[in-house]
């Protein structure tokens, strides 16, 4: 997911996809729908997880399972490091509100493009199954 994408490129592939989506069999259609409807993010929760909550739980809210254990460890070792008195520790913490802000400010894009990726599997996978199923 690239944070250089314009909103407009992705309302554009968004568009495209729902074009392809229309052009489906009612039933292949349906089975789309159910699916994502499952598996869609909120924008707004993407947004408030990662507002309220330092240590990258907002990834968690994604699936992103590997950069939330790397970024809850940081976090987990900074504070360890603040109560030793290791005033390096801020370092840390500040390196990770560093990192956390641009995807604060992107948050709406970042779920978005989550959803779009989302939704172009399932499209696939809808296809791939009538295709098997034939």
């Amino acid at each position: 997911m690239s944070r250089s994408e314009s909103m407009e490129a992705l309302e554009a592939k968004e568009e495209q996809l729902r074009t392809l989506v229309a052009d489906l069999a009612p039933e292949q259609r349906k089975r789309f729908y159910v699916e994502q409807t499952k598996q869609l993010k909120d924008p707004d929760t993407y947004a408030a997880l990662n507002w309220l909550f330092l240590g990258g739980f907002h990834h968690l809210y994604l699936r992103k399972y590997s950069i939330f254990s790397v970024e809850f460890t940081l976090l987990i070792i900074a504070i360890i490091a603040l109560v030793m008195g290791f005033i390096y520790a801020v370092v840390i913490l500040i390196a990770i509100s560093l990192y956390e802000l641009p995807q604060l400010f992107f948050s709406q894009k970042i779920a978005r493009q989550y959803n779009y990726n989302l939704s172009m599997q399932i499209y696939h996978d809808v296809k791939a199954e009538a295709t098997i199923g034939r």
